[in-house]
């Protein structure tokens, strides 16, 4: 490959031009020369055996239409054709205010819901309260029956002793007891009888001066309680002779018609005192009813506010997706609405393009399938760069048209520089026989030996290489750089050696 260099006649011709005029432009080394703008690229190892070369358009690693779940008024779009986009950006907006006013129903919905709630747990608080008066109520009642059933026999025992009283005045005073009336007479008047002779013999004594005057004065004494007592115990006598009289007999039988009375009070509080115990268990009953009524309200109350919530999350959902969002990062590819247009929910809106990954679908002949696998290394290059894919996917039946089976392979694309619709190149690397490979047009070739300039520390420095076989727009170099070196790719045929240099690149 040394000297064959048909496609390089020009680019040659007008190197040795150039290097004519050398001379002439050392003579004036002295003067200050202006940089020279310049493209630069550094050197790298590539594979020096490829197969296949094939070529087929960038496709986004995978695409998607987004489309509203609501329908609605576009509001805004807010990216266009060719925008980046990252997973979870904003694409476009509808007009909320329809989805806001059933946030704000939804609302209104709890607060009414909590305030049905908060009523049942009064009306509950309310029953326990009436249960609890209504227990007291039966207790009070029956402590007031038991009252009164006390006082009824209180009653009996007063109409039974007044009626025997009565019975007793009925019937007069027995034998006995008149004997005994008489025999307290008899004795009564023995010891009247007996005093007066003391009480003689004592005033006899008192008037011969033998006895005292408080003698006297105590016998005296003592004579007159005697005779009073034979008078009670002769009126006695009498009484009993005569009998009780009519005096005697209505003022028992009012005692009789008193104990009677209260007899008739006794039961007629006892009848009150039962007729509210009834009162009581019927409010009691009533109360539990009520507290029955007032926890189903509370259970009814409850599920509509559960409801309401569940609503209001509704609402609250759906008024999200208003708000049309990235599923992906990505690039859009197309703009499928506008703003001011009324859609559908699932109306598409926009198509976009995952690109941080590209794809390439590579025409492989049928026959040459066998040495393809998923996973295999595919060199991918556009214009002077190359990057490393993988095979993804082989698919599995020929196209008709071609004869060919498409396969897939995936390209990382993280710094966004390349764009689906890009036409590439791909080989697919069977060896690891590496070796410098450099830009055809960056070799020069002056004299007998080809050359490139590299730029080192802002100047161009000529140095000569050993060329080897041309590799897919490239050439091999087999001597005279390294990995690493930054090598002028376009501008060096207006270089010399020395030459100020001002470069552009540094890619690979």
């Amino acid at each position: 490959m040394g000297k064959r260099w048909p496609l390089l006649t020009a680019a040659v011709s007008f190197s040795l031009l150039m290097s004519a005029c050398s001379s002439k432009q050392v003579s004036s080394s002295q003067e200050e020369k202006t940089a020279i703008n310049v493209e630069v690229a550094s050197v790298t190892t590539e594979s020096l055996d490829a197969i296949s070369n094939l070529s087929g358009k960038l496709l986004p690693y995978e695409e998607t239409v987004v489309s509203f779940e609501v329908g609605g008024l576009i509001q805004d779009m807010n990216v266009n054709i060719g925008d980046q986009v990252k997973s979870g950006s904003t694409l476009s907006n509808l007009d909320p205010s329809d989805y806001l006013l059933q946030v704000q129903q939804a609302a209104n919905a709890i607060d009414q819901a909590q305030a049905a709630l908060n009523s049942s747990d009064s009306a509950i608080q309310a029953a326990d309260v009436g249960i609890g008066s209504a227990d007291a109520g039966v207790n009070s009642s029956d402590e007031a029956i038991k009252s009164a059933e006390a006082n009824i026999k209180a009653a009996n025992a007063r109409i039974n002793s007044a009626q025997a009283s009565l019975a007793e005045l009925d019937k007069g005073a027995r034998e006995q007891e008149k004997a005994q009336a008489q025999l307290a007479v008899d004795r009564a008047k023995a010891a009247y009888d007996k005093l007066k002779i003391d009480t003689d013999r004592v005033k006899a004594l008192y008037n011969e001066g033998l006895a005292s005057k408080k003698d006297y004065d105590d016998m005296q004494l003592q004579l007159t309680n005697a005779q009073k007592d034979v008078a009670n115990a002769e009126q006695s006598l009498s009484l009993i002779l005569e009998g009780a009289t009519e005096e005697q007999r209505k003022r028992v039988a009012s005692t009789v018609q008193e104990a009677q009375a209260g007899q008739e009070q006794a039961m007629a509080g006892k009848g009150q005192s039962v007729a509210a115990k009834g009162q009581a268990i019927a409010a009691r009953d009533q109360a539990v009813a009520s507290k029955e009524q007032a926890v189903a309200a509370k259970g009814q109350s409850q599920a509509a506010y559960e409801q309401a919530l569940i609503g209001k999350e509704q609402a609250e959902l759906t008024l999200s997706k208003t708000s049309l969002n990235s599923p992906i990062t990505g690039v859009v590819l197309e703009k499928l609405a506008s703003e001011g247009q009324q859609v559908s929910p699932g109306t598409s809106v926009y198509k976009l393009g995952r690109t941080d990954q590209l794809k390439v679908l590579l025409s492989v002949p049928d026959k040459e399938i066998k040495d393809w696998s998923i996973g295999d290394k595919v060199s991918v290059s556009l214009y002077d760069k190359v990057k490393s894919g993988k095979v993804n996917k082989i698919h599995p039946q020929t196209n008709d048209s071609t004869g060919t089976i498409s396969v897939e392979v995936v390209i990382p694309n993280k710094d966004f520089e390349w764009v689906p619709g890009q036409v590439v190149k791909a080989n697919r690397v069977t060896s690891d026989n590496n070796g410098i490979l450099i830009p055809i047009e960056a070799v020069i070739s002056s004299g007998n030996n080809p050359y490139v300039f590299k730029a080192v520390k802002g100047h161009a420095v000529k140095t000569e290489v050993k060329t080897g076989n041309l590799i897919d727009n490239k050439i091999h170099i087999v001597s005279g750089l390294n990995e690493g070196d930054q090598v002028v790719i376009r501008g060096g045929e207006l270089l010399l050696d020395g030459d100020p240099v001002k470069a552009a690149g540094g890619k690979k």
